[in-house]
């Protein structure tokens, strides 16, 4: 496995918050600068792969957020780590990023903390989570939308509507 080397590009400006999908993302109204919140859904169903507990997948909430979108990228890389069979797994494949939250895990006998990279968007917390879980082989962990029992009967029924 080669570690991940996600970070974000330095040349881009400040997404523009329009563009985000307000189900994705909450965006207060009011006269004081606006704060970008975001909330990533777990798949309970979805195949954990080899290195993740299904177990413990399942005592994790049913979504992290809303929240700032470094605050809710750490709580799910936290989340992987803590449903590893081996947590050294997990965190051999993050890099050290700058400025942002940190995680933790355990092995060799110590404690072992990282900083993620600061993240503003929604799409750079999905990216991140879909390469680590690519990784991890298991596909479909998180969404941006909230993951229900019967969804996949709702999205077909509309399908054939259309």
């Amino acid at each position: 496995m080669t570690p991940l080397a996600i970070s974000p590009p330095s040349s881009t400006p400040e997404p523009d918050m329009s563009s985000i999908p307000q189900d994705a993302a909450t965006v207060p109204h009011s006269a004081t600068p606006q704060v970008l919140t975001v909330c990533i859904y777990i798949n309970k169903q979805a195949n954990t792969g080899p290195n993740l507990d299904r177990k413990k997948i399942q005592q994790l909430p049913d979504h992290f957020g809303p929240d700032r979108p470094s605050v809710v990228l750490q709580q799910a890389v936290q989340g992987c780590i803590d449903c590893a069979f081996q947590q050294k797994t997990v965190f051999t494949l993050l890099t050290q990023g700058y400025g942002g939250e940190k995680i933790s895990a355990t092995f060799d006998g110590k404690q072992h903390l990282l900083s993620l990279p600061v993240v503003n968007s929604i799409d750079y917390v999905l990216r991140f989570l879909k390469k680590l879980c690519r990784s991890l082989h298991c596909e479909n962990l998180f969404s941006d939308q909230p993951i229900g029992q019967h969804s996949w009967v709702i999205k077909e029924w509309i399908w054939l509507r259309t």
